[in-house]
């Protein structure tokens, strides 16, 4: 699959919102190195969020 084509199916792990053309954070799992993609929202008011992969929980 592209990178076009995953940033626009990919969803905030916080609050499952699709991330597409929004301001979000995408990085690597701290454990595992699964990206992890989050939308403004939930980085803003720190939200938590968990890995999908290894279950790695996170601020």
């Amino acid at each position: 699959m592209s990178e076009t084509q995953q940033q626009s199916e990919s969803q905030c792990v916080s609050c499952g919102i699709k991330v597409a053309a929004m301001n979000a954070a995408s990085f690597d799992c701290p454990e595992c190195g699964t990206e992890i993609h989050r939308c403004p929202t939930c980085r803003k008011q720190s939200n938590l969020y968990e890995c999908p992969d290894c279950g790695f929980r996170g601020p």
